[in-house]
């Protein structure tokens, strides 16, 4: 296992962070609980077999078809082995990389000749080199970063000869951080000219999000008016581009460019573009809707689980690159509400396509380009697949190296990080019961005293924190890093208040969401719940399901055994009904004569059947 990890070598731009290798970090309390039900759960049932059988699959020179979803299953399981100390699992999954590096070409190619129908292959290999890394981070072999070159090498020839492809053009954030990765590691300047031919030829993702022409939901675009070739060329142009899994991705290729050409105009696109994400098409749980094209913010339209695992993925390579420290407060919103709302309680099944306010769970057909069946839990599909990472990566970016070498806590999941700081091994222990509360220990095992900055990450609605530690209380500012310069001991602790105040967020017209810390709540109506034939749940809200929140009523917040509800006064709005197969959207004026309520609103992703958009009675 790699005991260091790497900043950009000049010529490319140092963010103020960098990730830990896979295997600094492992798992704690409820985070191991968590992991542990998805090892046992979705990553058994459709990652496992995977990792097994690699040796059947085209990526390994086997004469079978290439399973697009390998990679992703190599990647959960080289974290998921690593953060829960499961050498079986992270032997199993090393010996799959090799068998992959085995298998690659003398031209510096590998995996399929060929991508399945509707994939890209330039992609698929993108996504197997992120696998790779991580394996190198787990073992440190050479051989690794020597297939990667060979790769590089093919790279550079084949796109001098023929550029990217208009598809391949929107996937080029994998490849890229990979080929930053392997520059930072090896300092071969060979790599700099396929950076270059990767930035010139992907999608410009920054004039993208500089102009962004979607401020209008992109889905009312009538698909036979968007014929290859015809006059509405431009509409098929927009629709690809339009793609809420692209965009998000888009976000994470203009954070690497920038950093490999140092452009005032790749390192600001991310922030901005991430802002206009969410002010024009954002929803209650973090993501964006995207059923699979940006539709606006209505809160009955589709979060897509492919477009959170791109977003997810995107914030947290923004976390090392200058300027990104922006993406810690909406990762963990989307992580906690609506990644965690889309895998079942057990984490055996994942839902293809979630809603803000989502009052049933069948397979009626509900979105203009997808099929019925989309809101359904399933276990099979790249959707399922897309996620199984999703926690695992998050985990490994809840601590990060600083460029003056110390430590950053950038989120506060139950976990520990081992790193060697100042001739010394250190060890953070983070434990609580974060998020749904805000008092978070940091402990620390060092084998001897040791003079190291640490940071924590105060959120920007964490108002009115404070760190104690060593006898006094630091106030720390909302938004911002505490920097702790110390001589550090073996046993110091540092006990560290979050203040979690509940507040109203706008969403749709005059409709709110209740937030409280990263946590999103919801009304969970009465429903119907039963069982599928193929064993999946079914369930579907009882009329009339409609509340309004009391404007102005207090709201008070109940912390019990690790989990945590708000108790509210809402009046019912009998009038608040179904549009199709969904619910409608919120009333403006809800009534204010009726009768108020004390109803229970739980966290977001407790709840497969909610209201988490509320209107507001007056």
């Amino acid at each position: 296992m790699l005991t260091r990890t790497f900043f950009p070598r000049p010529p490319f731009t140092a963010g103020r962070f960098a990730p830990l290798p896979a295997g600094a970090i492992v798992s704690r309390d409820s985070s191991r609980e968590r992991l542990l039900a998805l090892r046992a759960g979705l990553f058994a049932h459709a990652g496992a077999p995977l990792v097994r059988g690699a040796g059947q699959s085209g990526w390994c020179g086997a004469d079978a078809p290439a399973d697009p979803a390998l990679p992703d299953a190599l990647e959960a399981a080289l974290l998921l082995g690593a953060q829960l100390g499961d050498e079986e699992l992270r032997r199993d999954a090393l010996r799959a990389c090799r068998l992959v590096l085995g298998a690659q070409r003398e031209d510096g190619s590998f995996g399929p000749d060929t991508a399945p129908q509707g994939q890209s292959l330039f992609a698929l290999r993108g996504r197997m080199l992120r696998a790779l890394s991580h394996a190198y981070a787990l073992c440190g072999e050479r051989a690794i970063l020597s297939f990667m070159l060979r790769y590089m090498k093919y790279l550079k020839e084949s796109l001098c000869a023929a550029p990217l492809s208009e598809e391949d053009a929107l996937h080029a954030a994998d490849t890229l951080e990979a080929a930053e990765l392997l520059y930072n590691v090896t300092g071969q300047r060979a790599i700099l000219p396929v950076v270059d031919l990767l930035i010139a030829q992907g999608t410009d993702y920054a004039s993208i999000f500089s102009a962004f022409p979607y401020r209008a939901p992109i889905s009312r675009v009538n698909p036979e008016a968007a014929a290859p070739g015809g006059e509405n060329e431009y509409i098929l142009r927009l629709r690809r581009t339009a793609d809420g899994a692209n965009l998000c991705e888009g976000l994470r290729a203009c954070a690497l460019s920038g950093v490999a050409s140092g452009s005032g105009k790749h390192l600001s696109a991310p922030e901005a573009g991430l802002a206009r994400l969410l002010r024009q098409h954002g929803a209650a749980c973090g993501g964006v809707t995207a059923d699979p094209l940006l539709a606006g913010t209505h809160p009955s339209r589709g979060v897509r689980a492919a477009a959170m695992a791109q977003m997810a993925a995107s914030l947290e390579t923004l976390l090392a690159c200058p300027g990104g420290e922006h993406a810690a407060d909406p990762l963990e919103t989307l992580v906690y509400n609506g990644i965690d709302a889309a895998f079942t309680r057990d984490y055996r099944a994942v839902q293809a396509v979630q809603q803000a306010n989502q009052i049933a769970i069948d397979d009626a057909a509900r979105y203009p380009l997808l099929a019925g069946g989309a809101s359904l839990f399933s276990c099979d599909g790249p959707d399922a697949v897309s996620l199984l990472s999703a926690w695992p990566r998050f985990l490994q970016h809840q601590c990060l190296l600083t460029r003056d070498d110390g430590l950053c806590l950038t989120g506060y999941a139950p976990c520990s990080a081992r790193y060697r700081l100042g001739g010394a091994f250190v060890q953070l222990h983070v434990s609580g019961d974060y998020p749904a509360s805000g008092r978070v220990r940091v402990s620390l095992s060092l084998e001897r005293e040791a003079a190291f900055p640490l940071s924590l990450r105060i959120p920007a609605w964490a108002k009115g924190a404070s760190v104690a530690v060593g006898g006094e209380i630091v106030p720390a500012e909302a938004g911002a890093l505490l920097t702790l310069n110390r001589q550090w001991q073996d046993g110091d602790e540092l006990l560290l208040t979050l203040p979690m105040a509940v507040e109203t967020q706008p969403c749709f017209h005059q409709a709110v969401c209740v937030c409280r810390g990263p946590l999103r709540f919801a009304y969970a109506p009465p429903c119907d719940m039963q069982t599928a034939p193929d064993g999946g749940m079914l369930a579907r809200a009882k009329a009339p399901f409609g509340v309004a929140l009391m404007q102005g009523a207090p709201i008070e917040a109940r912390e019990e055994g690790g989990s945590v509800s708000l108790i509210a006064q809402a009046a019912p709005l009998p009038g608040w009904g179904l549009r199709g197969a969904d619910a409608d959207q919120p009333p403006i004026d809800a009534p204010g004569a009726l009768e108020p309520r004390e109803v229970t609103l739980r966290p977001y992703a407790e709840c497969p059947v909610r209201l988490s958009v509320l209107p507001l009675a007056r």
